[in-house]
C-alpha cells in the first residue's frame, strides 16, 4: 500500500486500527466483487434489464444511487 495512502488511514483510525480499517475495506470490495458476479450470472441467464424495468425502480428509488 503506498505510504500517503496508509497515513491518511492512519489520521482517521485509532492507533492500531490500521489493519482492522483495511480489512473492513476489503470485506466490502469482496461483496461487490461477489454482487458483480451475481449480476454478470443473472444477465447471462435472463438478458439485461429492461429499461422499462429499469424506469419503474428509478421511480420507486429516486434517491438511490
Amino acid at each position: 500500500m503506498p505510504e500517503d495512502l496508509s497515513a491518511a488511514i492512519r489520521e482517521r483510525v485509532r492507533p492500531g486500527g490500521l489493519s482492522s480499517y483495511v480489512t473492513e475495506a476489503v470485506a466490502r470490495q469482496l461483496e461487490l466483487d461477489l454482487l458483480a458476479d451475481l449480476s454478470d450470472l443473472l444477465e447471462d441467464e435472463y438478458g439485461p434489464v429492461s429499461e422499462e424495468a429499469l424506469a419503474e425502480a428509478e421511480a420507486a428509488w429516486p434517491d438511490a444511487d
